[in-house]
């Protein structure tokens, strides 16, 4: 992972946490709480389209067996965005490092209005997001279903928590983390989820 890229991401969107890690660059953490640990989740195979215009069934894009973790955001975001984008940048670059098979990240739009596949794809190349990095919207009909299944909290979109879903798809549960972890913790908690049974 390049340290100067989530340095300038976190910089250019105005977040201006402390920085530094063995010698790596992560946003510092901020007070997070794990509200309902982990709690039953399937998640759904409703159509969702990718950065690019690729479209499928959300389930479809993930893999049954390996950690999965689902960020939310929109690209307007002038707030907390900034900071959720580069923590999962800087859980991205761990991932190449530590090779932790398989393992995507997830983010979802939370305004259909504004990010289109061209507008996410835009953001994506901009962070530096790697192919492992899925970002989807819902698009106009399909966003609100899709938030309410994976029990996203409604409301207007400026004033969202952030919130991230961990968890792999074929135990049909998830560790929901509202706030900011410490990347180093969000990441821990993916690599060290135990396998699915059977």
């Amino acid at each position: 992972m390049n340290p100067t890229v989530t340095a300038l991401l976190i910089l250019a969107l105005g977040a201006l946490p402390a920085l530094s890690h063995d010698g790596a660059h992560k946003p510092a953490p901020r007070a997070a709480r794990v509200i309902s640990g982990e709690e039953p989740l399937a998640i759904p195979n409703f159509p969702v389209a990718l950065a690019g215009g690729t479209r499928g069934g959300l389930r479809d894009l993930l893999p049954e067996t390996a950690p999965v973790i689902i960020g939310f955001t929109y690209t307007n975001c002038q707030s907390l965005c900034g900071i959720t984008n580069a923590t999962l940048l800087w859980v991205d670059g761990a991932l190449a490092e530590d090779g932790l098979d398989g393992a995507r990240i997830v983010t979802i739009s939370i305004d259909p209005v504004h990010d289109t596949p061209e507008q996410l794809d835009l953001t994506r190349h901009e962070i530096g997001a790697s192919a492992r990095w899925l970002w989807v919207t819902g698009g106009s009909q399909g966003t609100q279903p899709l938030l309410d299944a994976l029990r996203f909290p409604p409301g207007p979109v400026e004033d969202h928590d952030p919130v991230y879903l961990v968890g792999r798809p074929c135990a049909g549960s998830f560790t929901r983390i509202v706030g900011l972890p410490d990347p180093d913790a969000l990441y821990a908690l993916a690599a060290n989820l135990p396998e699915c049974a059977g």
